[in-house]
């Protein structure tokens, strides 16, 4: 039933990421309004498939151990939406470095912080559903 379990976190945290990717791309890419950045706004559909084929490759190598290794270390179960949020927030500091350079940051006064809180939201509702099927497996 693990395998079950990781495998539905592998599909939400599919889901929440491209979801993620995209609500940062509405917040702050779209104030770029040149053709040199590829983003929502000009390549539309493709950036939502290469946001998928991200979040496929991302959960297997990093947020499967850490959640194998939560799951052990951790007894609390309100510690992980914490450290969750924390991880969530990290990883959208890393999105908001790779989807923008520091040129655009700058003329089109983009905001890392609403990358930040966006991620981190995932990271809490990605927690959420972690703790809503360790309650459904459980039983």
């Amino acid at each position: 039933m693990e395998i079950v379990k990781h495998f539905f976190l592998w599909i939400s945290m599919i889901i929440l990421f491209v979801a993620a990717a995209v609500v940062l791309e509405l917040f702050e890419g779209y104030k770029i309004m040149t053709t040199e950045y590829y983003g929502l706004r000009n390549i539309k559909l493709i950036f939502v498939f290469m946001m998928f084929f991200y979040a496929l490759v991302f959960y297997p190598i990093t947020l499967l151990p850490i959640s194998l290794t939560i799951r052990k270390v951790v007894i609390s179960p309100i510690i992980p939406f914490f450290i969750y949020s924390l991880l969530g927030g990290i990883g959208g500091l890393f999105m908001f470095q790779f989807l923008y350079n520091d040129s655009f940051v700058v003329e089109y006064d983009l905001k890392m912080s609403s990358s930040i809180l966006i991620f981190a939201v995932v990271g809490f509702i990605y927690a959420l559903t972690e703790n809503v099927l360790n309650r459904r497996m459980s039983e």
